[in-house]
């Protein structure tokens, strides 16, 4: 019992990040931009976070319009580079790029314009659900923060590159 109290009174140091081998800002551009064409797009990456003692970064991206876009938002997300093709109603990406985004604050209109939403998570131990690692759920706080800081820090470089063109 008292090691169990003095276990709980340790701060412990976060993990390394470098073991971990994320896309970066520079590819994830690049990417969307080869293969989506889009009007404007803008990259994150977080400086990392822990997820019950394993290391995570989230690389995040948001374009505006696109080849073979639609009106909406359309979430791409990806795990440890690979991408998540199933089960994308339930996870962490899709409910907080639908549900915890405020987009008219970003001068961006969620259901007219062509939203594209990349997010990528990488770690030393992604929390799938269930046993064919196709989605990754929301009840995870510290990840569902992490994305949702990711997607609002791009949404801020939109807005930016948004705003002079709104007042001409």
């Amino acid at each position: 019992v008292q090691l169990a109290h003095l276990m709980r009174d340790v701060k412990f140091s976060d993990p390394p990040m470098d073991c971990l081998g994320p896309v970066g800002e520079y590819n994830l551009r690049w990417g969307i931009i080869k293969e989506l064409k889009p009007d404007m797009v803008a990259t994150f990456q977080d400086a990392g976070c822990t997820h019950e003692g394993h290391p995570m970064v989230v690389e995040a991206g948001v374009c505006l319009g696109g080849r073979d876009a639609k009106p909406g938002i359309t979430v791409y997300r990806f795990a440890n580079r690979i991408p998540l093709l199933f089960e994308g109603g339930a996870d962490v990406a899709t409910q907080v790029s639908k549900r915890r985004i405020n987009w008219s604050t970003y001068k961006i209109r969620h259901s007219v314009d062509k939203i594209g939403v990349f997010v990528s998570l990488v770690s030393t131990k992604v929390p799938f659900k269930g046993t064919g690692k196709e989605y990754i759920g929301d009840d995870v706080k510290a990840m569902a923060d992490a994305v949702q800081s990711a997607i609002k820090q791009c949404c801020g470089q939109l807005r930016q590159k948004l705003e002079p063109c709104i007042a001409v």
